[in-house]
């Protein structure tokens, strides 16, 4: 087998593990519940900085389904 073939190859296993690997990326619960504790965790990290008097407040989070599974919180001082 020449090395090209053998690259072909390794990259179709690749290509079946990453799909099987999305596919896993868990059903609506999962999504659901990760969803939920994102939100409890923007609740709890602005009344920490209320209570530290600090003027800035999550007030955006992006959830990305990947692999690892991403969040990103979108700050904003808060409006008096």
């Amino acid at each position: 087998m020449s090395l090209i073939d053998k690259a072909k190859e390794l990259s179709g296993q690749a290509v079946e593990k990453v799909g099987e690997s999305v596919s896993d990326l868990g059903g609506d619960d999962l999504i659901v519940n990760t969803i939920i504790r994102i939100a409890e965790k923007q609740d709890r990290i602005n009344r920490l900085l209320e209570e530290q008097g600090c003027d800035y407040r999550i007030t955006g989070i992006d959830v990305e389904n990947s692999i690892p599974p991403k969040a990103v919180f979108s700050l904003s001082r808060k409006e008096e």
